[in-house]
């Protein structure tokens, strides 16, 4: 782990929890502190940012609760990675009618880099006219074309992406964002609506332009809560649900 500078926090236990919370963070995003890295035990940990066991199990808890960290019984905590059973619980939300989930087939049907739009400057904290990647996605279930993704990216933050990279990903696309380029998604907020398919969406899926789908507009943020992904999801849900789940200790 990165070390900090000799000097330890000094501030009052409610303010010293979240000055340590913000380092861990900004350790996290610097790519400091990788996926899948142990952390010390917890008295090491406070004795490194010169605070109390209970101040810095505040931060860890809050992390923990935020998915940015994981505790597994009996191993200690560590870095979240966003694999496919993550990716599956947290952002991906889409079920059979029993509700079964699974992790779906990806095909890229678009990359290219093109200059921000006003909607993506303002999504996404750009400027108009930034650099940005769009991608389209056809994610498919059971063999079955569901969900159409357009996808608009910083190209600053996802410096070096390419076609080539995104079809041999071989994980989640969060993996990607993760481990090569350093950018970990913790939360995203997400709108629902339904809507009528436009023709784009109804040749990729194989429905009739025109037909019900489900709309869902999320917007990915980073643990240092940076927007940094845009992503519309058009849906034909006549075979599946959107189904959100808690996580249940």
């Amino acid at each position: 782990m990165t070390q900090l500078p000799a000097a330890s926090i000094s501030a009052q236990p409610g303010i010293a929890y979240r000055k340590v919370k913000s380092i861990l963070i900004s350790e996290i995003a610097s790519g400091a502190l990788q996926p899948g890295v142990k952390f010390p035990n917890e008295t090491l940990l406070a004795k490194r940012f010169g605070v109390s066991v209970g101040t810095l199990r505040r931060a860890v808890e809050e992390l923990v609760a935020e998915n940015i960290l994981v505790r597994q019984h009996g191993r200690g905590t560590f870095v979240r990675s966003l694999d496919e059973e993550r990716f599956l619980f947290q952002f991906f939300k889409l079920a059979d009618r029993d509700g079964n989930f699974e992790y779906p087939k990806v095909e890229l049907v678009a990359f290219s880099e093109a200059v921000a739009t006003s909607q993506e400057a303002k999504v996404l904290g750009l400027q108009v006219g930034d650099a940005v990647f769009r991608l389209e996605n056809v994610l498919s279930l059971q063999n079955r074309a569901t969900v159409h993704d357009r996808i608009s990216i910083d190209a600053k933050l996802f410096e070096g992406l390419t076609q080539k990279c995104l079809t041999e990903r071989g994980g989640t696309i969060y993996e990607l964002y993760q481990r090569r380029f350093g950018v970990t998604i913790a939360c995203a907020d997400e709108r629902l609506r339904a809507e009528d398919a436009d023709a784009r969406s109804a040749e990729l899926l194989g429905i009739a332009p025109g037909a019900s789908v489900l709309r869902i507009e999320r917007v990915a943020f980073t643990v240092e809560n940076r927007p940094c992904e845009w992503r519309i999801s058009i849906v034909n849900s006549s075979q599946v649900d959107y189904v959100s789940r808690s996580a249940h200790n």
